[in-house]
């Protein structure tokens, strides 16, 4: 029988080859996080949660301008209409996890899309997993072999390394893995809307 899947999911990633960007961004994060070491507590579990207003950061300015033209490439490619409407960021924020810190399962509403951007992931840091999103997927699972099983378990898992994107649809469920690592993990996350074009 001829086999296709429905409904598919869409996941993007990229990556950032500058170290030196890469460590700046970092550190930036590690300013704003000496400056408030209390932070936000939202999903988080224990981690770092800097305040939602990232965008207007100046020392992060770059990273913005630089994830802003993979988003928009690959939104294109998928299929976005330029013309009627651009992406656009509505909030970002970061976060940084040490030894035992994690994320509950959780979506972004009032968002398109939703990314995350490493700029430090040190081994055993934390994966990010995505959760199926098809209601119902898993209330019957027939006998599989273990390749199947893996594949079907509903869970996907991502381990994170310093200068990966990745973006995905703001519905998708996802959380973040307990750190088994001391070193800190740093991240930037964010949520896109659009903005109608005029005419």
């Amino acid at each position: 029988m001829k086999h296709q899947m429905l409904f598919p999911t869409p996941l993007w990633s990229a990556h950032c080859n500058e170290p030196q960007l890469l460590e700046r961004w970092k550190q930036a994060v590690v300013s704003l996080q000496d400056a408030d070491p209390s932070g936000l507590s939202l999903t988080n579990l224990g981690a770092w949660h800097s305040r939602t207003d990232l965008l207007e950061e100046p020392l992060l300015a770059d990273l913005f301008q630089w994830i802003a033209g993979q988003v928009q490439g690959a939104l294109v490619d998928w299929g976005w209409d330029l013309q009627q409407a651009r992406p656009r960021f509505n909030n970002a924020w970061a976060v940084v996890s040490g030894a035992g810190d994690s994320h509950g399962a959780h979506i972004h509403p009032n968002s398109l899309f939703s990314g995350v951007f490493y700029l430090a992931a040190p081994p055993g840091s934390g994966a990010i997993a995505f959760l199926d999103p098809r209601a119902g997927a898993l209330m019957l699972q027939p006998p599989l072999t273990s390749e199947a099983r893996l594949r079907e378990l509903g869970r996907e898992q991502w381990v994170p390394q310093a200068g990966l994107l990745l973006l995905f649809p703001a519905w998708l469920w996802h959380e973040v893995e307990v750190s088994r690592c001391a070193d800190p993990r740093v991240c930037v996350s964010f949520n896109l809307g659009l903005k109608p074009q005029q005419g």
